[in-house]
Order: structure tokens, then C-alpha cells, then sequence
């Protein structure tokens, strides 16, 4: 069987034409529809049925594309991880990551750039529902993201998972929120009726955010929820920039800068956490650079859940509302 029709049967269920798949191979459409029937013959069935300008995937040509990319995926990293000897990690790793997660990745990226000095890292932030599009075709090699649309084909490892807290400007902070910042209590989701609201929410809705709605309707609490953003990020600079709004986040991701003009209240226990997983692919080979990112960041992530204790029951230091005295954000993963 040949490598390079495997690449090409791929690229063609991928651009979902071969005329489009012939362009970006840049061969012509005659020697693609050849290499095609190649592998058709080579398996014994029919991989693509067609009908003048109508074709379909079979379900063998479904079975065939996932073995194709398994071989494809080995043969591509068997130059880099043969070239490697001993210890030594080198290559490239493809990571995905959504915005509620960067704080882990942020601080162990660079140890792990000086401890493997050839290794290359691709980081990619996108929204979950992206990353696990990317992943299922073999873009990434593993991601770290929320709880997947659907865990089929996937292996799941939890992270330690940050607190939800609530970011406050000063212009809305109500004698409650501000007696809960400076008694450093957990803010009752009361405080939060009819406050405009800015909140995570993914592409494709649901996951995180509608658990985040049902908890408030569970506690007879109706934020003004004035916009929904899959960054997070995103939505902290646009508070920056004066946004009238609360904001609800994991406190990992609340960066220092902003502990010096806005309250930062943790949430009751009971409210729903932002889970980090590391998801892979079951059935897909990972080239020895990745297979180190991924072993190394758990070991990372249960050491540093083992110095801080869990996350949520993390004391914080004593800090006056609204203080513009600099001072290390104590959640900071």
C-alpha cells in the first residue's frame, strides 16, 4: 500500500471534493482520481461512491480514513523520534488550550523550554468546542480543555480545577460585596441579582454556562447577563476598558494587574468549577516531544496541587477593596 495514497484519500475526504483536494495537493484532478482507485483496489471496496458530481464517504471509506490517519501520524514522527537518543526530547508538540486554562500552561511552558532546548511548541487558544474539532482531526495532539461535546474516542485526565470568582468595579460594589472582600467570605450569589453580568460561554452554548444559568435560577437570582464571551481574556480586557459589569471567571485566570482597581470575590462552593482536562485521542501515536509535554505537565500539575492544598480552600492575604498597592494574585496556578 502506498504512503502517498493514504495522504491523498485524507486530503480528499478532508476538502470534501476531490477537485478542491486536487488544488491543494497541486496535482490535476485525473492522476488523483488514479491514485483513488489505487487504494480502492488495494483494499478490496469501495471507498468514496460516486455519482457524476455526487460522492460519499462509505463506511468503510470512514473506517479507512481513521486508520490513515493513525499511519500517517506514526510515519510522520518516526524520523524525529528515532534522530533522538537517551533522554533527550526534541520535535515538535501541537497543544491546544481554551482561555479558563492558561494560567497552568502559562507558568510551565517555560520550564519545560529550558529543560528540552530542542523541543518546538505550537500553542493554539482556541474555544473547547474548536479544540476538540482540531483534535479529532488529528490537528493537535492533545489540548487542554472543558468537558468535551462528547467523551467517545477520547481519554480524559483531570487538572486541578481553580475556584469560580467574581470580578467587581468599584462604581457596582454593593455594601455586601464589599464586606465579603474585606471579611474575605465567599460572596452569596444574592449579591449578584440583577447586576449586569459578563460570563464564559462556549461556541456551541451549553457545558459550563448553562450550569452557571441553572445555579442562579436554583437560587432565585436573575443577573442582567449583558454579553457571554468563549475568551476569557477577552472579556477581563473589555472590564478593563470600563465595561459596567461583573465578570465571573476561575481565579487563576484573574491576572495581577487587576487586584490593584477591582474586587475579586470567591463564589460558594456549591458553584459549578471550570474542570481543565487533558484529552488525547485513544487510538492516535504521539511522537516522544508530546508524550513528554503531556507526562511532565501532569507531574507539574499534582505538584502544584500538592504544595497549595486544594485550590479552593486556599487562605488570602489581607488586601483593602479597591487597593492600588501591586500585589501577587494568590490563585495564580
Amino acid at each position: 500500500m502506498d504512503l502517498k495514497n493514504l495522504l491523498y484519500f485524507k486530503t480528499i475526504v478532508e476538502q470534501g471534493q476531490i477537485s478542491r483536494a486536487a488544488r491543494v495537493l497541486h496535482i490535476s484532478q485525473p492522476p488523483l482520481s488514479k491514485r483513488l482507485k489505487e487504494l480502492e483496489d488495494d483494499v478490496g471496496t469501495t471507498l468514496i461512491e460516486r455519482t457524476g458530481q455526487n460522492w460519499v464517504v462509505t463506511t468503510a471509506g470512514k473506517a479507512m480514513y481513521k486508520k490513515a490517519l493513525q499511519i500517517l501520524d506514526l510515519t510522520d514522527s518516526i524520523p524525529s523520534d528515532i534522530r533522538q537518543s537517551g533522554d533527550e526530547v526534541a520535535g515538535k508538540v501541537t497543544l491546544g488550550c481554551t482561555t479558563l486554562t492558561m494560567a497552568l500552561v502559562r507558568r510551565f511552558i517555560p520550564s519545560f523550554c529550558h529543560r528540552h532546548t530542542r523541543a518546538e511548541l505550537r500553542v493554539i487558544v482556541e474555544d473547547s468546542t474548536i479544540l476538540e474539532q482540531k483534535l479529532r482531526e488529528h490537528a493537535l495532539d492533545f489540548c487542554i480543555m472543558l468537558t468535551p461535546r462528547s467523551p467517545l474516542g477520547l481519554e480524559l485526565t483531570p487538572l486541578p480545577a481553580s475556584p469560580p470568582c467574581v470580578v467587581v468595579p468599584p462604581c457596582l460594589a454593593s455594601e455586601t460585596i464589599r464586606e465579603a472582600f474585606a471579611r474575605k467570605r465567599r460572596l452569596p450569589l444574592a449579591a449578584l441579582h440583577r447586576l449586569p453580568l459578563t460570563i464564559f460561554r462556549r461556541y456551541d452554548g451549553g457545558g459550563l454556562y448553562n450550569q452557571v444559568m441553572s445555579t442562579f435560577i436554583s437560587n432565585g437570582v436573575s443577573p442582567a447577563t449583558i454579553m457571554d464571551c468563549p475568551d476569557c481574556s477577552t472579556m477581563l480586557d473589555i472590564l478593563e476598558e470600563g465595561l459596567k459589569a461583573v465578570a465571573i471567571v476561575p481565579r487563576s485566570e484573574v491576572p495581577e494587574r487587576m487586584y490593584k482597581a477591582f474586587l475579586v470575590c470567591d463564589l460558594p462552593r456549591s458553584f459549578p468549577l471550570a474542570q481543565p482536562l487533558i484529552a488525547r485521542l485513544e487510538d492516535r501515536y504521539l511522537p516522544r516531544a508530546a508524550r513528554a509535554f503531556r507526562r511532565e505537565l501532569l507531574a507539574f500539575a499534582e505538584t502544584v496541587c500538592s504544595e497549595k492544598g486544594r485550590l479552593a480552600d486556599r487562605p488570602r492575604p489581607d488586601r483593602e477593596a479597591g487597593s492600588q498597592a501591586a500585589e501577587m494574585n494568590p490563585w495564580t496556578i
